[in-house]
């Protein structure tokens, strides 16, 4: 993981916040919501079911969104530059994006919302084979409560100002926005979404529009075909309360399936590197650079996706814990073992029984591991939905030589 060589300090202007509205704690009444007024849900020690959500690589890779509401009206916006030497020569790798002064810049929701949208053109995708150029997103409705907000009239039209706001940021990539063979693009400008139609709204020709559709940039598009996407849980990613935890939960859910892909059992990053890529301040102090991102690294220790965290000189050595095991890398081994299936199965002539055997995937392999090292309260709602209690699932460790470490009975 390389150090970013220069990151311009973008300039800030003052900005006073709308008041608060009274029917939504943390909502502002100019229809952007304040994350960081938001109420947690109650804690919990059981593990929650995650909801998987494809998201394109680049958009969990590259700074795009900015921590509130606050941020996003000074904002200008975020500037990465880069310089490598290559056969002799200094090239410049660069990244940019930058807001509509009118909207502002993407916030956490923002993200959150393009994930829905990602999400979208992936079943689409299972439907059809392809990304359809124009996506029917489906109800307003619909998309409030897969992001997480009350399906009401006024979170209907705080979806609406997101999506619009995705529509109308502006990025440019010199070698920075990468395709699934690993090429950077150069792009001179380009948006994440290329054009909104919503309900009652009008075409040129005078006809309403019946239904809700986006249409995604046409380099975004590609790599949703080539299934250049990584799965994260946007259930988790609502729990957490801070907009720097949501942030670097991304971040941090890209970087363990790369770590897992090479093997390694943690990830070493520097400080700069991951504040220039979540798009948040770099500080040159180490006990700021500490103080910054200590909510964020506890939420996460808190709610079991990072096991301990820790620094050294200005690197953070983090492990991930059991809700990136069972929710993110287990879906991607049994996707990975049920493609080797498929193929296996179409290049056979003779089709050939398999003798009977406990499937090393299936779904009570992460389960018990989690309860062997957790115990009955971490998987106990897990457990029930399924109809089995805690002796039951005693006897599938035991049928699968799983070991109980943990001291929670």
């Amino acid at each position: 993981m390389g150090t970013i060589k220069r990151l311009n300090n973008l300039s800030k202007m003052p900005l006073k916040l709308a008041q608060q509205n009274s029917e939504h704690p943390g909502v502002s009444t100019d229809g952007i919501e304040l994350f960081e007024l938001r109420q947690p849900d109650n804690p919990t020690d059981e593990l929650r079911i995650p909801q998987l959500a494809w998201a394109e690589v680049n958009a969990l890779a590259l700074p795009y969104a900015v921590l509130n509401e606050r941020d996003a009206r000074k904002s200008t916006g975020h500037e990465i530059l880069k310089l490598e030497k290559m056969a002799d020569k200094q090239i410049a790798f660069r990244w940019q994006v930058w807001p509509n002064p009118k909207l502002g810049m993407p916030t956490v929701l923002s993200l959150r919302i393009l994930f829905v949208l990602m999400q979208k053109a992936a079943d689409k995708k299972s439907e059809l084979g392809h990304v359809p150029e124009v996506l029917e997103i489906g109800s307003l409705s619909a998309l409030c409560r897969a992001v997480g907000l009350p399906a009401d009239g006024y979170s209907r039209n705080l979806i609406k100002r997101h999506i619009r706001i995705l529509a109308a940021t502006q990025c440019m990539s010199q070698g920075t926005f990468k395709n699934k063979r690993g090429e950077g693009l150069f792009i001179d400008s380009f948006s994440y979404l290329r054009t909104v139609i919503f309900i009652g709204e009008k075409d040129a020709q005078g006809k309403t529009f019946d239904r809700n559709y986006v249409v995604f940039d046409e380099h975004v598009r590609a790599n949703l075909n080539a299934h250049y996407v990584k799965q994260i849980d946007l259930a988790l990613m609502r729990e957490i309360r801070s907009p720097i935890g949501q942030l670097l939960y991304t971040k941090l859910s890209h970087l363990f399936n790369e770590a897992r892909e090479k093997g390694w059992e943690y990830v070493e990053i520097e400080y700069q590197w991951l504040a220039e890529r979540m798009g948040i301040m770099v500080y040159q102090q180490p006990f700021r650079a500490k103080a910054q991102l200590k909510q964020a690294i506890d939420e996460l220790i808190a709610a079991c996706y990072v096991q301990e965290a820790t620094w050294i000189d200005w690197k953070i050595r983090l492990r991930p814990e059991v809700r990136y095991t069972f929710g993110e890398e287990k879906p991607r081994i049994e996707r990975k073992r049920a493609a080797r299936k498929r193929t296996t199965s179409h290049n056979q002539t003779v089709a050939v029984q398999a003798p009977k055997q406990i499937d090393p995937i299936d779904f009570m392999v992460p389960l018990c591991e989690v309860y062997a090292k957790n115990g009955w309260t971490m998987v106990s709602s897990v457990a029930q939905r399924h109809g089995i209690t805690e002796d039951q699932l005693k006897q599938e460790l035991l049928r699968r030589n799983i070991i109980i470490t943990s001291t929670n009975r």
